[in-house]
């Protein structure tokens, strides 16, 4: 049986991300392992769903119909391509190859449901910032002008920490942050968690449990360096090793039954203080420095789990 890895760009794959990990686990455990861009997907006169990508490890090129109980794992990031109906049309071409016997991880659905930071409107208030989501330049500026602490604002749709941006209320450029976070789409007026001096924890979640080997459990946190409050690491935000802490636990077992009942096994949560500011649902990562702070494999369990739901 084929397992097929899909991604924005297959050369874009650095070898220390947590998607060329499990494309490494997965070819240990039996499969032909692909390689493919979500751009190369069709659907052929027969109905078949088919991928143009290359196989690992030799990189050779084909031309793959996917069929019954293959696996395809879907690590793309729509949020850092423009080619936004790409991204719309492949979700559609792999919700048939589900409907065909396909399995597809995470699913269609569940990945659209998730597709902006709305989806977070549907965990319980305790458990999220106070926040709006607009593109009317007077809610957003008066949600920060009437909020006690500063505030952050935000696109709808976005990765990496691009155009976010803490705000005062008497900022002075708050109508040209607010002009361009409007201009493409909707935005959103979250508020400052002040806990975030200290960066946020990644907890990856799996099957609705917080994933575990042993009494290791995969979260790390992500310190801010410098002057800048995000800690992303792509923008220089440090990752240390950390305490899985009962609350924690807690906010997993309260979003890990919505993320199985949409169909989301794998997920990353960001957590500032005792609060989710992000689900990732496409291709959630730090798993590479979670191996290394906690001295175990994290990938084996996720690729096992995929292998299990072909059954």
């Amino acid at each position: 049986m084929k397992c097929v890895f899909l991604v924005n760009d297959v050369a874009d794959i650095d070898p220390s991300t947590t998607t060329a990990m499990l494309i490494q686990t997965a070819s240990t455990r039996g499969f032909g392992v692909f390689v493919g861009d979500i751009a190369k997907l069709g659907v052929g006169v027969d109905d078949a769903v088919r991928a143009r990508a290359i196989r690992h490890p030799d990189r050779s090129e084909h031309d793959l119909v996917l069929a019954p109980g293959d696996l395809v794992v879907i690590r793309t990031n729509p949020g850092r391509d423009t080619r936004v109906g790409v991204h719309q049309a492949g979700l559609d071409l792999l919700a048939l190859a589900q409907h065909q016997g396909v399995v597809v991880l995470n699913e269609p659905a569940g990945l659209r449901r998730a597709s902006s930071k709305l989806y977070s409107t549907r965990i319980p208030p305790a458990f999220r910032p106070r926040a709006l989501v607009s593109r009317d330049p007077k809610v957003l500026r008066e949600f920060v002008k009437t909020s006690a602490t500063p505030s952050v604002l935000k696109p709808l749709s976005g990765t990496r920490g691009t155009d976010v941006f803490k705000v005062q209320p008497n900022d002075p450029n708050l109508g040209q942050i607010i002009d361009v976070l409007t201009r493409g789409g909707m935005a959103i007026a979250q508020e400052y968690l002040p806990e975030a001096t200290q960066g946020d924890v990644r907890v990856i979640v799996l099957d609705g449990e917080p994933l575990r080997v042993g009494s290791a459990v995969a979260v790390v946190r992500r310190k801010p360096s410098g002057a800048d409050f995000r800690s992303n690491v792509h923008i220089g935000g440090v990752p240390a090793a950390t305490e899985f802490t009962p609350r924690l636990r807690e906010i997993v077992q309260t979003v890990g039954p919505l993320l199985m009942s949409d169909g989301l096994p794998l997920c990353g949560l960001d957590v500032i203080g005792d609060k989710i500011i992000e689900i990732n649902v496409f291709a959630p990562g730090g798993l590479s420095d979670a191996n290394q702070f906690y001295g175990v494999d994290f990938t084996g369990p996720i690729m096992d789990s995929f292998v299990a739901k072909r059954s």
